[in-house]
């Protein structure tokens, strides 16, 4: 499948693969935008610029403005989300963290993959029925 381009963002780099508490994925604003559209999957790098996507393993960003010119370092394991201003005192430099409990990098071959939804469907919520078995229902 063949998909356009995210000219928006930017994923420059992986930094410290392989090394705990340490990796992260270097991603640059090109313009600003709201990322709750935006997130990062991972995939085995198939030569030509192509990629197969692993199942179950995505890293949504959330709603947030970014300006052109931040960066995000999505830290692949556990910490606490931070901004801080770049060394030009003009963009803001904002980590956030994936949760893993290992490294996702190690194999030069694992890639991430940008991607960014432009549209979904959503079933309407089913009725609430009793469970059997539940002694509150």
């Amino acid at each position: 499948m063949r998909v356009s381009d995210i000219t928006e963002l930017k994923i420059v780099t992986v930094l410290e693969r392989g090394k705990p508490n340490e990796e992260c994925i270097a991603v640059k604003a090109k313009q600003t935008i709201n990322l709750g559209q935006y997130g990062i999957m991972l995939g085995q790098h198939s030569g030509d610029n192509g990629v197969f996507p692993f199942r179950d393993n995505m890293f949504w960003f959330g709603d947030g403005i970014v300006s052109e010119g931040d960066w995000l370092l999505v830290n692949t394991g556990s910490g606490t989300p931070r901004t801080n201003r770049a060394t030009d005192n003009t963009h803001n430099i904002y980590s956030v963290y994936w949760g893993r409990t290992h490294t996702l990098f190690a194999d030069s071959n694992v890639v991430p993959l940008l991607f960014r939804v432009d549209a979904v469907d959503i079933p309407s919520p089913p009725i609430n029925t009793p469970q059997l078995g539940n002694k509150n229902a």
